[in-house]
């Protein structure tokens, strides 16, 4: 656990040292250190521990659980990329949507961009969640739901706007989780509720 709060700060102060540095990383060196900064590394671990069920040493060590981890971290960091390319921006940082318009020379519009790096998390969401129903797995399947449902957590933030930043679409949708009744469908009108007049 240690080792992996000192990987996300090294890796927070890789970025910090690139916007005081006026450095342009390439897309890949970006990449490879956005997928430790955006934090995530450290916090599964602890989630995973109120799951019920023990990780062993092996387990954590484990190709399947780093990739898990490395999928899902691409999700969110690029999911949060998107949303806040323009806020970063104006704070002197880079992410994966300027970084490919900045090296595109010209041939590639933020909105390309945009559209690349969406395809790029559909294909890392398919490949997390092959992952995740994966049988006969070493990481054990509730412990793989928390990296699926932390990626559908980010995918609700960021899906349409910048959710780190705008507090107004976060409290609506914890709004709607905790005051609107679920609306249950059937298909089958026996198990319909009959009220009684």
């Amino acid at each position: 656990m240690i080792e992996l709060w000192i990987e996300t700060l090294r890796s927070m102060s890789a970025e910090a040292e690139w916007v005081t540095s006026q450095y342009v990383p390439t897309i890949n060196e970006y990449m490879t250190n956005a997928n430790l900064s955006y934090g995530l590394g450290p916090i599964i671990p602890a989630s995973l521990y109120f799951v019920g069920q023990e990780l062993s040493e092996s387990v954590v060590r484990d190709q399947e659980y780093h990739e898990l981890i490395r999928l899902m971290n691409i999700c969110c960091r690029l999911l949060n990329d998107i949303q806040g390319y323009e806020r970063e921006g104006s704070q002197g940082k880079v992410n994966s949507v300027s970084l490919l318009v900045l090296h595109s020379d010209g041939f590639m519009s933020s909105e390309s961009a945009k559209k690349t790096i969406e395809e790029y998390i559909a294909s890392c969401r398919k490949d997390l969640l092959r992952l995740v129903l994966k049988e006969d797995s070493v990481v054990p399947r509730p412990c793989k739901e928390v990296f699926w449902k932390m990626c559908k957590i980010n995918h609700l933030f960021y899906s349409q706007t910048d959710g780190y930043s705008s507090q107004k679409e976060m409290v609506g949708a914890v709004n709607a989780v905790i005051y609107e009744p679920l609306k249950l469908q059937t298909s089958d009108p026996s198990l319909t509720v009959k009220s009684e007049h």
